[in-house]
């Protein structure tokens, strides 16, 4: 435990202060009006490789298809999207709110090369798993014979 002890006539300023910017980080991260209006939150990730390549699953539950983004480059993998509330424009009082609504975002270093003709991604069952196949990084390359004559 951490005991912080401030001794100064700004005491009560700085308390002031540090209560209403804790009062102005819990509103936020409750209220799903002023969470879409704040910075995208990240979605829960597991990334580990298997024998197929790299595997990215994001938990993304109640999103359509057409609500989730998927960009590979040569070596990061962007998921992006939006998560939209169910029933908009009712009034709700909540007594728990731990479903994150807005814009969200994750970006994953990709540690190798992949082929990207063959990344799949999948959502199903609110997850969507993304495989990113690695590269054959090498070739067999036939030998030529060179007659001489």
């Amino acid at each position: 435990m951490l005991i912080v002890r401030r001794g100064s006539r700004q005491e009560g300023q700085r308390l002031q202060q540090e209560v209403v910017e804790a009062f102005h980080a819990w509103y936020v991260s409750f209220s799903p009006l002023l969470r879409m209006a704040a910075r995208p939150w990240r979605p829960p990730l597991e990334v580990y490789e298997d024998e197929r390549g790299l595997v990215v699953r994001a938990e993304l539950a109640g999103l359509r298809e057409d609500d989730i983004n998927v960009v590979v480059d040569d070596s990061v993998l962007r998921i992006s999207g939006v998560r939209r509330p169910r029933e908009e424009g009712q009034r709700r009082t909540y007594y728990e709110m731990g479903i994150a609504y807005g814009p969200f975002e994750a970006e994953v270093l990709i540690p190798f090369p992949i082929d990207l003709e063959r990344v799949e991604a999948v959502y199903q069952h609110g997850f969507l798993e993304v495989t990113l196949p690695r590269a054959h990084t090498s070739r067999t390359v036939p030998l030529r014979t060179t007659t001489t004559s």
